[in-house]
């Protein structure tokens, strides 16, 4: 196969990170979303999930958020600085650091293997926060209600996903669909051929520019899925209220958004909804920051 490749447990932290602003006020990393209404979930149309449902017109107000996801640089910058613990997993190979080294050539990859306190923590660090979850759809698909960033039709090269690394779309249909192609199947081949530590197929942030949002926010699907800051319950959006909601009072779960390189093309939807313990390192589950408008 020719792969495709395009140009382009809390912590108290003593020690906080600067992010300079530029003119407008907004960090130069970040992109300003302006605020107002946006379509925020899905209507029934064969690919959306009960969680997604029903479709709503949410308010959101003005904010920041990073255009790219925090990489492994960043990272290393943050644990360096404050003595906090580098990312891990139980795994062998799936741990993408040595000690407090991310591995050679995954510098620019995004940083994962970091559970939702870690992102938190790094947030804080930067004096920036996890972005709520509306506030991330809205940065993902703009106010015209698309399925993926670029627009309504699937691309398998706009995005790191599974389909991207078959080169044709794959949808999983069940588990055992998704342990095949991952654990015995075509993916594995793949993993162990291109993937960091012979298993994680992450990509350099920015790999796909035609892949961007309409605010110009980069790998808002696949590559690294992305905590945000939400508890997760099933049927939130039945009472959600309709301006800048920050989720349910949720005791279990948190929300993760976008979808990741393990993906299939209908759950890097922009409205789909996945979660996971706050706890979990997972290897497809990273982040990205958001910030109030000045």
């Amino acid at each position: 196969m020719t792969v495709r490749r395009f140009a382009c447990c809390m912590l108290v932290l003593t020690f906080t990170g600067h992010a300079s602003m530029g003119e407008t006020g907004v960090p130069p990393d970040m992109v300003l979303i302006p605020a107002g209404e946006f379509l925020m979930g899905s209507p029934e149309d064969g690919l959306s999930y009960d969680d997604e449902r029903p479709q709503r017109l949410v308010y959101v107000a003005s904010f920041s958020i990073d255009r790219y996801e925090v990489t492994n640089t960043q990272y290393k910058q943050f644990i360096d600085g404050t003595g906090y613990p580098p990312p891990s997993h139980i795994t062998p190979s799936f741990n993408l650091w040595h000690q407090a080294t991310p591995l050679s050539g995954s510098e620019q990859h995004p940083v994962v293997n970091i559970s939702w306190h870690d992102a938190v923590a790094y947030c804080r660090w930067q004096e920036k926060r996890l972005p709520t979850e509306a506030e991330w759809e809205k940065a993902a698909r703009g106010t015209d209600g698309r399925r993926y960033p670029w627009g309504m039709d699937w691309d398998i090269f706009y995005s790191n996903s599974a389909s991207y690394w078959a080169e044709h779309t794959i949808e999983f249909k069940d588990g055992a669909a998704w342990k095949a192609f991952w654990v015995a199947g075509e993916g594995a081949r793949v993993s162990h051929e291109h993937g960091l530590n012979g298993e994680v197929l992450t990509l350099p942030i920015g790999t796909f520019p035609q892949g961007a949002s309409p605010y110009g926010v980069l790998d808002m699907t696949g590559n690294a899925a992305e905590w945000v800051y939400d508890w997760y319950e099933p049927y939130s959006y039945l009472n959600a209220p309709l301006s800048d909601p920050h989720g349910p009072q949720g005791q279990l779960l948190k929300v993760v958004r976008g979808g990741s390189w393990l993906k299939p093309a209908r759950n890097i939807r922009v409205s789909d909804r996945d979660y996971a313990l706050p706890t979990d390192r997972a290897t497809g589950i990273g982040f990205r920051c958001a910030k109030d408008a000045s």
